[in-house]
Order: structure tokens, then sequence, then C-alpha cells
């Protein structure tokens, strides 16, 4: 019997458009052993484990929020293709590239299927994945609302070409993006994460992201930006931000009609796919049936 914890992602970190995503502290677990809710054969997730090569019935757990921007399906494929692999024979390292191929495939893109896969902050080159072999320059808050969005409508909804002025502008905020980064430079960060090329679009579309991203930036923090195609916010408050000005901000990010939504504080998971001990939503105590979503 085994079980693989994959975790959730935030992909574009504002300006690296389907090339840049950080894997968060929220999961989801895939097992052959019963313990969840038993996946259907139209599933997602019984069909990457189908495609990677499982036999037998597949069971799902989570305690990320689905359809929020947090990479929940790319992350429950990722584990279950790394469990039909490993029930296969493959090594860890074998069974995770095979994965991760196999959920760019499906995804259509890699940004959200490399940190799942392999944790971290990744940088993805031609559907290739780079470590970044960082965190992030401060502590990680995502903001998620009630709302639900569909990532294949919005990226129906992106303009086919964008202009020269306005890529520009993306390529010098992932340059210096990528310097905070590896500077674990905080101060670098609200000016690095400024994108023109999708966010824009997006939060027309969506005012209560648009306003939590304001919320959060007129209370400190050092960068906000769109979780994937949102409606989710990532925020990053500087290291030394202390827990009275935090308490400030995410009460601003749940105060008002339009920011209806909790905030979760989470950590960058730097494992990825593997397999997992018994922390599952379902075995801890007290825990609900969809597995709490802990925060503030």
């Amino acid at each position: 019997m085994t079980c693989v914890r994959a975790p959730g992602s935030s992909a574009n970190l504002g300006p690296g458009f389907d090339v840049l995503g950080v894997a968060v502290s929220r999961h989801v677990w895939v097992s052959d052993d019963g313990v969840g809710t038993r996946c259907d054969d139209k599933d997602a997730v019984t069909d990457a484990f189908r495609r990677a090569g499982g036999e037998g019935s597949v069971w799902l757990d989570a305690d990320l929020p689905a359809g929020r921007g947090l990479g929940f399906s790319a992350a429950m494929r990722s584990a279950a293709a790394v469990l039909a692999r490993l029930q296969q024979g493959d090594d860890s390292a074998t069974a995770r590239e095979v994965a991760f191929r196999l959920v760019t495939q499906l995804e259509g893109h890699a940004d959200n299927a490399a940190p799942a896969v392999f944790g971290g902050v990744q940088l993805v080159v031609d559907d290739d994945p780079i470590s970044l072999g960082v965190g992030l320059p401060g502590r990680l808050l995502v903001w998620v609302p009630e709302l639900i969005t569909s990532t294949d409508g919005s990226r129906r909804a992106l303009p086919p070409t964008v202009s020269r002025h306005d890529a520009v502008f993306n390529l010098s905020r992932v340059a210096l993006l990528t310097m905070a980064l590896l500077r674990d430079d905080s101060s670098l960060l609200r000016r690095a994460t400024e994108d023109r090329l999708h966010q824009p679009q997006r939060l027309a579309d969506c005012a209560p992201s648009r306003l939590a991203i304001e919320a959060a930036l007129d209370n400190g923090a050092a960068a906000a930006w769109l979780s994937g195609s949102g409606p989710s916010v990532a925020v990053v408050l500087p290291r030394e931000f202390g827990e009275t000005a935090t308490a400030g901000l995410v009460e601003a990010l749940c105060s008002g009609p339009d920011l209806d939504g909790r905030v979760l504080a989470v950590d960058v998971d730097r494992l990825g796919a593997v397999v997992s001990p018994d922390d599952r939503p379902s075995m801890r105590v007290g825990a609900n049936a969809s597995g709490a979503l802990l925060g503030y």
C-alpha cells in the first residue's frame, strides 16, 4: 500500500507567465490503500494514474482548495502519476521525471507541474524544469476567496498578441524577480512582481482579487500577485513584519463584502511529490471530512 503526497503551487509570480511557479505547503494525497475518497474511472486522478501505467483503484485526500488558482489539478495528477510509476517499479527519480512529462502534457503548461513534482521555486525553459534552489524572501500568505475560476476559460480571455512595450516590461520584471529571489531581497519584490501580460486582463474580470492585491500592498506587503489564473492572491510579507502588522494586513484582506475569503499561512514546499507518511487530513484527529483549511 502506497500514498504519494504532492503540493499545490502558485504559478507566474506576477510577470513569469507560464515560466515560474512555487510549491506551497497545501497538499493532495493519492493512494491505493482506501483512505480518502475513491476516484471514479472518469476522474482526472484516475486518468493520470492509468496513463502512467497504474493498476487498480485510487483514493484522493486533500487540504488544498480546488478551482482557486493553487495548482490543484497539477498536484493531484502529479501524485497519481508518481504513484503509478512507483507501483510499476520505478525509482523515485524516474517516477518523478515520467510524472512531470505526463502532467505537463495533460495540463498544457509546466508552471504548476514543475513545483508539484519537484517542489521549491521552479523556472520552466522549453518545458524543462530548473530549480532555482531558493525560497521566497519573506513569509508567504495566500488569500483564498469563495470564488472559483476556470484556468482554461481564463486563458482563452487573454489577447493572442502583446505589444513590444509590454513584452519588454515583463522581461525586465522577470529578470529583476530572479535577482530578488537569488539575493533573498524582499525590497525588490514589489516592482519585480509587476505584470502586463495576463494580470490586468484577469483582474478586470475579478474585482475581489484586484482589491485583495491592493489591500495587501497598501498594508505593507512586499509583493502580491494573482496566483495562477486566480482568484487566489499570493502575498509575501517582509521577514521583519511583526505580528500586529500581520494581523492588520489579514484583517484588511478579510473585511468588506468584496473581500470575502480566508488567509492561509503557507511555507514553500521544497519536497514536491513524495511517498507520504500518515499525514492525510482524514487520518488527523479532529480533522473534518474534507481536510481543514487551517490559517488566519
